[in-house]
């Protein structure tokens, strides 16, 4: 009975999460690729995860077992009734705000399997407590084994299922796996049945009242769960924001999260709750040091490290007190209860709240430092000997935050001369040295993110911020020092260089421009006159192929500096944020000083595209980008041919696919050989003295045409790679990404390339 109980629940558990990264990938592509979207569908799920939870607490303590069976059974079977799972395409063109409107898919896609999946695991641990086994005085080890599958799951759909599957077959993998659910918990059923009627131990009543539980006991429930919830979410977010926007960063902070109540839940595992709160401490002293520390040249593998290192040590800290204060099995759906409703406002907080208050992801750190003010004590609470603190040891630990902000505000007003790692460690010593007391130290902490916070750089002043649920904007003016460079004659010799404006994505650059007059003109960065696009537009320049071109993405507008009397130039943009920034002559003027006429679509690239006249564009730019990242969904075999169908015969589609930690050109050679097509790319990472002053950056691009002729002059230029490489005759295109297949894995880059 105990094996059938644990398989049931981890085949439940597994299926949750199975589908968690399914249905996301389903809605990813309509909606940018941000990690929002991602961090929205996380919320949907613990809010799913909550009713679920409400739902068997209230069936158990409201309806006798025998009926209990029979009601469920009838809501397993209703979730059938949206299987195999699909999208509704009229909720996609519902008004809504982007979050909202991803909680209304899932609510009527995925929403009533997700709930019966999400209530059966607590439903099947009180059905096992009735069942009077010798093992049901503790029954918590089961939620270790179902978070156990969740773990297998969440990491075989990146591994395993995605690479394999399409999205048809995966929905197809979902319905039978939930089939085979339903089986084994009718069979749980049964067997609950049988001990009873074979005279075995009588079922526990469920409606005993148990042992008393008190408000606050309740209350630190929900805070022990909402905290790892809210940390999980921000570190999720930092990371493929403003460190990595690598979507596979996505999974791992979950895959951490369900570890670490494995490992708290487990009978067999011990963890020292003392160990994981030491380090905790340490780990958020080391994110204050990166967020007020640029680390230049530190490989970013440790880095990223280290954030998911803080995520299993909150974690841990959080969920084991919760092991240690588990109630009686009679209390055990409350519990889950009150532990679901902990996730749901974290996510609530990080979801919805947070892009409201703050214009940065300071909910992250934030929600480290309530981390660790939850540790536990490391030193005593008396001092040597069993003697209680001294008096002036207790005024020193109530002043110590005070002291350690006056010393952090102290040192950026009156020590700019010292470096910031210097003017960091400073405040750091004293902060680690109070680690072992959690609420005095996590003040602490506070004070030592203050800098970051509210740092002014005399070199950069923020023009602008706003946050909007595709990410975080900035627009910064920066004044750079003078760089070295040799002039003609060979000689070193040191250049001023003149401020510049950039618009800033997480850390990602999305435009540059000149104030100055004389510079304004210029496009800089990935869009160089001497870069990659710079010599598709020198090349088309002679015909009349760029008097109708599209540009799917817009950034600060800068591809808008190739316009020219006569031509016409139509931006997609899905943030109506950017389009403001855009269009503010204070931030950047490449849109209102285009000599092209110039218009703007706000709305998903791939959706606004297709609603254009067909055949009419000598030009299709994608320079569609979240954070680092290329959506997957706009260099698709279908996208691909989407454009096409808007291209002149003599067309030539232009994709902008620089990126730090994939590797695009064999994406877009598979799709060149699937579709015939006669293609180019060339990763440019070349800059003289003056390319240099005019802000080029290294890029990597690929055009595509129907034929080679249509290329014209970059057709016979050294600089360009051709499209499609040579293959063994009838061997499929590698890589051949299609709406219904992706796999990030086969394009990831062996070694980071560090590309500007």
């Amino acid at each position: 009975m105990l094996a059938l109980y644990s398989v049931t629940i981890l085949t439940g558990a597994a299926l949750l999460f199975l589908v968690e990264p399914m249905i996301s990938r389903m809605i990813l592509p309509r909606l940018g690729g941000s990690s929002s979207v991602w961090i929205t569908c996380v919320l949907f799920f613990q809010a799913a995860l909550l009713a679920g939870y409400a739902y068997a607490h209230g069936l158990t303590r409201s309806v006798a077992t025998r009926l209990q069976v029979v009601v469920h059974a009838a809501v397993l079977a209703l979730a059938l009734a949206v299987l195999p799972l699909r999208l509704p395409e009229a909720a996609w063109s519902s008004g809504l705000p982007p979050a909202l409107r991803v909680l209304a898919l899932l609510a009527v896609s995925v929403g009533p399997p997700f709930f019966v999946l999400s209530a059966t695991g607590p439903l099947l641990q009180k059905w096992f407590v009735a069942t009077g086994h010798r093992e049901a005085r503790d029954p918590y080890f089961l939620y270790a084994a179902g978070n156990a599958g969740s773990l297998l799951a969440l990491l075989s759909y990146p591994l395993l299922v995605e690479p394999a599957l399409r999205l048809r077959a995966q929905r197809w993998l979902f319905s039978v796996g939930y089939g085979l659910f339903v089986a084994l918990a009718v069979a749980c059923a049964g067997a609950l049945f049988r001990k009873r009627n074979h005279g075995d131990p009588p079922l526990l009543e469920e409606r005993r009242p148990g042992e008393p539980v008190s408000v606050a006991r309740r209350v630190q429930w929900v805070l022990l769960a909402f905290v790892p919830s809210s940390v999980l979410l921000g570190a999720t977010q930092h990371l493929t924001t403003d460190v990595a926007a690598v979507p596979l960063l996505w999974v791992i902070p979950l895959a951490l999260y369900l570890v670490t109540f494995i490992l708290a839940f487990s009978r067999r595992i011990r963890v020292s709750r003392r160990a994981a709160g030491y380090a905790l401490g340490l780990l958020t002293v080391a994110v204050a040091g990166g967020l007020r520390i640029n680390f230049l040249g530190v490989p970013l593998w440790p880095i990223v490290a280290g954030h998911l290192a803080a995520v299993l040590a909150a974690g841990l800290v959080c969920h084991l007190k919760l092991a240690e204060d588990r109630p009686s099995p009679e209390r055990l759906t409350e519990f889950y209860l009150l532990i679901g409703l902990g996730g749901a406002l974290g996510g609530v907080a990080n979801a919805l709240l947070a892009p409201l208050v703050f214009d940065s992801i300071a909910e992250y750190p934030l929600a480290l430092v309530l981390a660790c003010a939850l540790r536990p004590d490391i030193g005593s609470a008396r001092g040597a000997g069993g003697k209680k603190p001294s008096l002036v040891s207790l005024s020193f630990r109530l002043a110590f935050p005070v002291l350690l902000a006056a010393l952090a505000i102290g040192m950026e007003l009156f020590a700019r001369n010292l470096s910031v790692s210097l003017r960091f460690a400073i405040v750091a010593v004293p902060c680690v040295a109070m680690l072992p007391w959690p609420r005095v130290s996590a003040l602490g902490l506070i004070a030592l993110m203050l800098p970051a916070w509210f740092q002014v750089s005399p070199r950069a002043a923020v023009l602008h911020a706003e946050r909007t649920f595709y990410g975080v904007h900035r627009v910064m003016r920066i004044q750079p020092p003078p760089i070295e460079a040799r002039d003609e004659s060979g000689q070193p010799r040191w250049y001023e260089v003149k401020a510049y404006h950039v618009l800033q994505h997480g850390t990602t650059g999305h435009g540059i421009q000149y104030p100055d007059p004389e510079l304004s003109s210029v496009a800089t960065a990935y869009f160089h006159r001497t870069g990659p696009i710079g010599q598709v537009f020198a090349a088309l320049g002679e015909g009349d192929r760029l008097d109708r071109a599209a540009l799917i993405g817009l950034g600060a507008g800068t591809l808008a500096a190739y316009g020219r009397p006569g031509r016409h130039f139509t931006f997609i943009e899905i943030d109506p944020e950017v389009v403001r920034i855009a269009r503010d002559p204070r931030l950047f003027t490449y849109l209102r000083d285009s000599k092209a006429e110039v218009d703007v679509i706000v709305g998903d690239g791939r959706i606004e595209i297709a609603h254009l006249p067909d055949g009419e564009f000598g030009l299709v730019v994608v320079d569609a980008f979240s954070s680092d990242s290329v959506p997957v969904h706009m260099i698709t075999r279908e996208a691909v041919d989407l454009y096409f169908r808007k291209l002149r015969p003599d067309g030539i589609l232009a994709l902008h696919i620089t990126n730090e930690y994939l590797d695009l050109v064999p994406v877009v050679d598979a799709i060149a050989a699937e579709l015939g097509l006669a293609g180019l790319a060339q990763f440019d990472a070349r800059a003289t003295a003056e390319e240099r002053l005019e802000r080029k950056a290294p890029s990597t691009w690929a055009v595509l045409a129907r034929d080679r002729t249509s290329l014209g002059p970059l057709a016979s230029d050294g600089r360009w790679e051709s499209l499609p490489r040579p293959r063994e005759a009838g061997k499929a295109p590698p890589l051949l990404w299609t709406d219904d297949y992706s796999n990030l894995f086969g394009v990831l880059r062996g070694r980071v390339r560090r590309e500007g």
